[in-house]
């Protein structure tokens, strides 16, 4: 059923990583100049000219929203539904270990462009912590329908 609280709940666990698709990460700054830090790169600010490539954490957003996206669709299944999530789960603390880790703490510093700059995230850290809410909240709801249909069938 659609119209059910996990099913919103999974919904919004689904729009948030688009979102963060396309609002910048952070601001970089060092001696040679200012640069933007998205999903999909690193590049000078007003110019299109691209840094360093930071795809995975693209990959990783577009693949927990279309495992939100799913999940909605096996409303019948409960179980597998908390299967999914719990790999959605995964998948979204990948996308921040690589947006808030990986790129800012090992990749950056290797290269000779970014080595020494200073990153100021945006708020995309909260919007991203509301997607793992969501599929917390998500994951609750199910299984609080799972066990009230196992208390329905104890009764007949």
């Amino acid at each position: 059923m659609i119209q059910r609280i996990q099913s919103i709940y999974l919904l919004i666990a689904a729009i948030i990583p688009i979102i963060l698709l396309f609002i910048p990460i952070g601001t970089l700054e060092n001696s040679m100049g200012f640069y933007t830090y998205s999903s999909f790169n690193v590049k000078i600010i007003n110019t299109d000219l691209a840094i360093i490539g930071t795809s995975y954490n693209a990959l990783l957003l577009i693949v927990s929203s279309i495992l939100s996206f799913t999940t909605i669709l096996f409303y019948k299944k409960r179980k597998l539904q908390v299967r999914i999530i719990n790999f959605n789960m995964l998948a979204i603390l990948g996308a921040l270990l690589c947006m808030f880790y990986l790129y800012p703490q090992i990749i950056f510093p290797k290269n000779p462009v970014l080595a020494g700059t200073i990153l100021d995230f945006n708020f995309a850290m909260l919007i991203a912590l509301f997607s793992a809410l969501g599929l917390f909240f998500a994951k609750k709801a199910i299984l609080k329908d799972e066990a009230l249909v196992k208390s329905t069938e104890r009764l007949r």
